[in-house]
This record gives C-alpha cells, structure tokens and sequence, in this order.
C-alpha cells in the first residue's frame, strides 16, 4: 500500500510513507550526476521490508516506489531478503531472492537485470575490486561442524557458478586493500584437508593453495592485518601477519596469560590494535581487552573484565571517531566477580568507563551536576554516570560532529535496565548532560547542528529535536509508530524514520528540516568576534590538560546555541603547540597493569594468583652481566611528546633483576594518584639518573687510576730501556689510552639512550 502525506508542521515538512510490513535500515547507493552542476554524486535509498518487497527512494525520502512491482511486471517473482551495495562500484547494487532469483542494477535501480543461481547459496560476498565477481555458501552435506560448507564463485555477476572448495568454515575474497602485490582473485579459506584444520589462500580459485597456518580454526582480515586462531588441545591462540602479498611470516601474538577461548577485534583504525580475549572457559561473556605496541605483535591488559554478549558475540565498546584516542567501555565490578556465585547476578553489576588515552588509563564517567528538569543530582563516592553498550544498545556519535555523544544510561552505583534515561556529551566525554528523561533513539544532523530523537521501544506520536544541542526541545506530531530507526547523512538536515504501527505495517518517514532555519552560520574565519556563529574548542583530557598525545590542537566549530545551517564539510583542526611528556603519555608495559581511575602499572604477578603469568621483571634465560629492565611503562603508540618524564627501560645487572623479580611477587598492589605516581616516577627517575651519573665517575676514576698506574710503569721502562726504545713503549701508551676512552665513551652513549 502506498500512501503519500504531507503532515507540515511551521516549516518541517514530514512525508509519509506505507509499507507493507516493518523494513531494515536504508542503503544508499550512489550514481554519478551527469550534470556538471551540483553535487558529484547523487543518493538513491534502498530498504528490504520483512515481507521480502523492495523499496526506493531517489529523492532523499521524500517519495518511495515499490520496486518490486516493477520487477513483478517483468515477470519476477520472489521473496527478496538481502541486499548489498558494490564495494567496488557505488553504483551497482544486488538483491538476492529466498527462490534463486537474483537482482542487479549498474545505475541504483534506473535499469535492472536478473540472473537465477542455485536456492542453496547463502551468505554471498562481493568483491572490493570488480563488481562482477562473487562467494557464496552451500551447505557440504557429507561434512561435519564446522566444516560444513561448500563454497562456490561467480565471475559473471551470479549468472553462473562455479563449486571451488569443501569443507570448509569459513572463506572471503582477500582484496582489502588496493595493492599490486595482491591478485584480485585471491581467496583466503579455513578448511579440512587430511582430517587437518588450516588455513590457507589461493590465486587460482584453488586449483592450488598455500598454506597460511595449519591447524587454522579461523581467521579475520583488516585492512593491515590478517590474524590466524589456531587450536592446541583446549585452548587457542592468535598469530598475526602483515596484510600484503603473502602470509609465510605469521607471528604468534604475545599476551600475558595463556589460557585464551574466544577473541573479538575492538578496533584497528587506529595506530595499534584493540583486542578482547576470553579467559574464562565457562564464562565468555568475561572478556580482558587489549592494547598492542606499533607492530601489533605484543599486547598488554588496558581493561579487566569487558562487557560481551553470548547471543551476538559484541562487547560494549565504543570508538568516539570524532577524537583521536578516545573509547567508552562497561565493564563488571572486579570486587563483585569473587562474591556473585551465578552468572546471571552479574549483570546486576556493570560499569561504565572512559579513555583519553587510548586504554592506557581508564576512568569512570562523570555524573551530570542536573537532571534534565534542572533538578540537582546528588552523586558521589563510586557513584557515576553509565551508558548502555552494544550488548544492549548503541552509544551514537558522528565522525564528523566533533566531541558530540549521546546515549542511554542511568546515574548510580551500577547501570540499571530501568530507570534509563537519556544523556549528551559535547567535549567528548569529559562532561555529560541529562537531556531528556526516559529511554530514546536518536540520530544527529548538520554534522551536531540538529538532533531529532523519540520514545523508544514504545508507540509515539511524538518527534523531538533540537538546534542548540539538548538545550531545548521542539515537539512535532507524528503517525502512532515504534520507531525502529532515526538516518541522516551527516551533512544533511532531513533525516528518515523507519518504525511499525500498532497493525506492524511498515511507515517510513522523511523529515526536513530545510527550510526551518533558513539562515547559514556565518564567522567561521572569527570565532572570536561575537557576532560569529563559530567558537574555538580544545579537547582535554580526564584531569583537564590540554596536552593530549604530546599535541595541544584546537578545533573551529559550531556554537552550541547558533540556529544556523553549518555548511562546512569538516570543523577545522590547526595545531597549537607539541608538549613535555608526562606520565600521562605512558601506558603500561607488557605484563603489567593499572587499575581504573590511575595508579601506577604493577607487574600481573602482584595483582593475580595465577599458575601461569608472564613475569617481565625477570631476567631473560642466560643472562649475563645486564639486562634492560622495564619499568612497567611503553608510551603510548602515535604518541609526540618530547623530554619530561622518560620511562624507557633501564640497565640493570641480572642478579638484581632477579632479587626485584622474586619480591615483587608478593608485593602489595600501591595505591596512588596520577599526581603522587608522577612525582614517585620523577624521584625514581632523578634517581637513577644520580645512580648512573655515579657510576660514571666510578667509571672515569678507575679508568684515570689505571692510566696512571700505566704511566708510572712505562716512565720507570722508560728509565730502564734504552733510548732507541722510548719510542715505541710511548706509542704503546697512547696506544692503550685510547682504548680506555673509546670505551668509556661506549658506556655513556649507551647510558644515555
């Protein structure tokens, strides 16, 4: 059913539209404007509805066509139930059918073509560099779990396919990223061959392979990595290669604690790796995350006890991609793991916790100082703010809103699953506001220049939103719906609702805001000038330094309060000034850990009673002489800061490395702040330079009693030996003279690295 509604409210203008049941989140598809005025591309959008029938839009929302009555008229019919855009090509799209019946259009559905392929294939992927060629699955009747997969390929986009490899678990094209060394064709797989488990990859579509790793039991791909598990007896273990041209150098990834169940990939846009890994066999929602070091070979803990959901395998863990380093997390109370006897239980005892440093210290999230009717709210000792996760639901920011967060959560001691309300963010993190009561879905527009929001989980008739960030609300009135999706393109201002009313037949809904505030912000080259619509923002991070990464930079944004259209593509970054480093620039070692809320990185040995640790303090096997020592601190990696605090390792003799190894042991975790830990780590630092500035001396005093003794020895030669030989005797001096020095300058050039 189609009905077309103009609900104009002031200046917002909402277009209705009824499908025939509840539909997915919109894709857009992009074709190339064949104008040479306007924008490069335009939008097409597409959405699936549960019913199988397609829906598009070519008008950013504001009208819907039924496709499927157009492919109906050609004779197609079919139940549609997936659809993916090229990532090849922007333009080609594909929708594939449950009866075999397959969709595909070169210009976002202008023109369409279909193909037919077998009913059994699933789980189609296309390839990243020509838009023809294609995966799938079949189920191997023969094999057993997890090898049960047949795979197959298409080169003619899904007209014909070809069985390439069986038992297998897993397969996907290995062109991620755009390298000559790469074949197009190639085909990472994790399979059965001989009764063995490994996995390999292949240039001919595996007429032959080679091997990547035997008793492979998965693998992932980024666009720098591919990480390979394998299985050894009840455990598993993660080994890493470089993403380019072959994967012979796979190097087994070193983490503290042997024992590893199950592994999730946080994050690998940015310099290092954020990794979680399951410990625990009976219990894998518990899960320890991870930070590697620039080669992403050796990782050390930077968070205990992460939040992961069993039904999805997600953890509650949030990049913020607007800011560099910044995370959000939940975690369960450490306290509460040793006293809560069922799993259940624990849920009763989530936390909420944020980095601005990348893992190396994480902290509880600031409570608001108000609620959202301006009453105040009375938080202190543990309590704190606490956002709902992935595991639940979504915490939303926007790439290209900077420092803007909004999410659901609860102030108090734990997160609650009532009691929810909703909460805003504009310095990333740092500070929260309480914007709305109750539980919302939300989206942002204008890059943070306009939120729009309702109930969620409810029926509504009500859309809220807002110009200056939560500060105020406007209502307008819209169908009864479940919203079941708020969009906007970030630099748009009309953002598509998808929900099911109370009959759960579908409503789409374009609202835009266009032409509500007519008006574009002004002052961007002055945000000092009062009169502009633009201010100067500097992140800081959890104790209020301006220094982040070794770099003090400003961003040029919107103001809170400027009804304005932003039209600025990106807020404007400049760079103010590099900085000193601090403790702050440090994160902990390889096996070492910190606490939430700071202190100081203690070896895991003093923190756990464990069988089975990695002791770094001690000396390596065979040690002779010295060794260098960490101090339980690697700065943190992409970090510039320059002098100050330096917790590089240090030489230490290997007899007191492992008399400091042995007592350290059984050494009670210290209890510091950031600010006591930093003066402790200068004293130490001072120290050791004083230590080594001693031995210098030592050094030098020795080095000059013996070139002494040498000289008294040869002037009393000299006195004996006849003068034809003086000569020689003084060359030989000279001669061990200035092998003292060159190895005394050895010493201090290497003391002083």
């Amino acid at each position: 059913m189609l009905l077309l509604l103009i609900i104009g409210v002031s200046a917002v203008n909402i277009t209705q539209f009824s499908a025939d049941s509840a539909v997915y989140s919109p894709q857009f598809c992009l074709i190339r404007n064949s104008n040479r005025e306007g924008k490069e591309w335009l939008e097409t959008i597409f959405t699936l509805s549960e019913k199988g029938r397609i829906y598009k839009s070519v008008d950013n929302g504001y009208k819907w066509s039924d496709e499927t009555s157009i492919l109906e008229k050609m004779g197609i019919n079919d139940w549609f139930y997936e659809m993916q855009i090229s990532p090849a090509n922007k333009e080609v799209i594909y929708v594939f059918g449950k009866n075999g019946t397959g969709i595909r259009s070169e210009d976002c559905g202008q023109h369409y073509t279909w193909f037919t392929f077998p009913i059994n294939l699933t789980d189609f992927k296309l390839n990243s560099m020509d838009d023809e060629w294609m995966l799938a699955y079949s189920n191997c009747e023969r094999c057993h779990p997890p090898f049960n997969k047949d795979i197959h390929k298409s080169n003619d986009g899904g007209k014909t396919w070809k069985w390439i490899l069986s038992s297998a678990m897993m397969a996907s094209w290995d062109k991620l990223i755009d390298s000559e060394l790469i074949p197009d064709e190639r085909i990472v797989a994790c399979h059965l061959e001989n009764n063995q488990s490994r996995v390999t990859y292949s240039d001919d579509y595996y007429n032959s392979y080679k091997i990547i790793h035997n008793n492979g039991t998965g693998f992932f791909q980024t666009q720098f990595h591919m990480f390979v598990i394998s299985k050894l007896s009840s455990t598993y273990k993660l080994h890493v290669a470089p993403a380019f041209y072959d994967y012979a150098q796979m190097i087994n990834i070193s983490i503290p604690f042997d024992e590893q169940y199950s592994y999730t990939l946080l994050d690998t846009e940015s310099e290092q790796i954020f990794l979680s890994v399951s410990h625990n066999q009976t219990n894998k929602k518990l899960t320890n995350i991870y930070t590697s070091d620039f080669q992403g070979f050796k990782f050390t803990i930077s968070l205990l006890n992460n939040v992961r959901s069993l039904n999805t395998g997600q953890c509650d863990f949030e990049r913020i991609e607007s800011l560099r380093g910044v995370y959000i997390a939940n975690i369960y109370d450490h306290e509460k793991l040793n006293v809560v006897k069922q799993e259940v239980d624990l849920e009763k005892y989530k936390k909420t916790v944020i980095t601005f440093d990348k893992g190396a210290i994480w902290h509880p999230l600031r409570a608001p100082d108000k609620d959202a009717n301006g009453q105040k709210i009375h938080c202190s000792g543990d309590c704190s703010l606490h956002l709902q996760g992935r595991s639940v639901s979504k915490i939303y920011r926007e790439s290209k809103a900077v420092g803007l967060i909004m999410a659901s959560g609860n102030v108090g001691l734990y997160l609650e699953e009532k009691n929810i309300n909703t909460y805003f963010s504009r310095d990333g993190g740092l500070t929260w506001y309480e914007i709305r009561k109750g539980h919302h879905i939300y989206s942002f527009g204008d890059r943070g220049g306009i939120i729009v929001m309702a109930k969620a989980k409810s029926l509504t008739n009500e859309l809220l939103y807002s110009w200056d960030e939560g500060l105020n609300w406007e209502t307008l009135v819209i169908p009864k719906m479940i919203v079941t999706s708020i969009t906007s393109r970030s630099l748009y201002i009309n953002f598509i609702i998808t929900g099911i009313d109370e009959k759960r037949q579908g409503i789409i809904l374009n609202v835009d805001f266009t032409t509500l505030h007519q008006r574009t912000c002004s002052g961007i080259w002055d945000p000092l000038d009062p009169d502009s619509d633009y201010e100067f923002w500097i992140p800081k991070n959890y104790v209020n330094h301006q220094c982040l990464f070794g770099q003090k930079y400003r961003y040029t944004r919107r103001k809170r309060n400027a009804q304005c259209f932003n039209q600025q593509e990106h807020d404007k970054i400049h760079y103010i000034d590099s900085c000193e480093c601090t403790i702050e620039d440090w994160e902990c070692d390889y096996g070492f850990y910190r606490k939430v809320d700071g202190g100081p990185c203690v070896p895991i040995a003093s923190l756990f009673e464990e069988d089975e640790y990695i002791d770094i303090l001690k000396p390596p096997e065979n040690c002779t002489g010295t060794y260098m020592k960490s101090l339980g601190y690697r700065k943190i990696v992409g970090d510039y800061c320059t002098g100050g605090v330096n917790l590089d390792p240090i030489e230490t003799p290997c007899e007191e490395g492992l008399q400091q190894s042995l007592s350290n042991q059984t050494q009670s975790l210290p209890q510091l702040s950031i600010k006591e830990e930093q003066k402790k780590l200068n004293e130490e630092i001072k120290d050791n330079s004083v230590n080594v500035i001693g031995q210098k001396k030592n050094n030098l005093s020795i080095g000059w009693l013996l070139i002494i003794l040498i000289c008294l020895f040869v002037f009393a030669a000299w006195k004996k030996i006849k003068a034809n030989q003086n000569e020689e005797l003084k060359k030989d001096y000279y001669s061990n003279f200035d092998r003292v020095e060159r190895m005394n300058l050895r010493e201090d050039d290497y003391d002083g690295i």
